[in-house]
């Protein structure tokens, strides 16, 4: 008995294991999607802020110029900083769905070991019960004829005086 709990045991265990795997993937990417929100949170501050400080120095119409030229340029570093972010994310993305594949295809051999595991505990467990009468205790006797059937179990026995009669077996 105590053999079948820790063989049950085991078997929990290695059938929740890639839910376990699976939990620190997401917890790992998500860790490292909010890593790059903060970093890009903070780029995107600090041309932000250099760009307001840019705008206070405008002072005549060549500083005004001047700023308005260098606008062109934040826009492309902009414009390059988002790919780089869009990249990234794409990445870890990627990355997540390779590992949850590979995550998917160990629940699925798990999965199969403990099926096949289960069916020979149950095969087992269904020869070693070969041979023993199972009765629920109730019978339903047919008067004269002599039947007599047990409900719920495997075997019947045909009861009269004269032992002729046939037996019957219900499922």
């Amino acid at each position: 008995m105590q053999d079948q709990i820790n063989q049950s045991m085991q078997q929990m265990q290695k059938m929740m294991e890639p839910s376990r795997k699976f939990n620190a993937l997401l917890l790992n990417h998500a860790e490292r999607i909010a890593h790059l929100n903060l970093e890009a949170a903070r780029s995107y501050t600090e041309l932000a802020t250099e760009q307001m400080r840019k705008m206070l120095e405008i002072r005549d119409p060549e500083s005004f110029q001047s700023y308005l030229t260098d606008q062109g340029k934040i826009v492309q570093t902009l414009s390059n900083k988002i790919s780089e972010d869009a990249n990234a994310l794409a990445d870890i993305g990627k990355d997540m769905g390779q590992e949850v594949q590979q995550i998917a295809q160990e629940n699925a051999s798990v999965m199969t070991e403990a099926v096949q595991q289960q069916s020979e505990t149950a095969a087992k467990g269904s020869s070693s019960g070969k041979g023993r009468s199972k009765s629920s205790g109730s019978s339903n006797t047919a008067g004269a004829s002599g039947n007599t059937t047990s409900a719920g179990g495997n075997s019947a026995s045909a009861g009269s005086s004269s032992g002729a009669g046939s037996a019957k077996s219900s499922a």
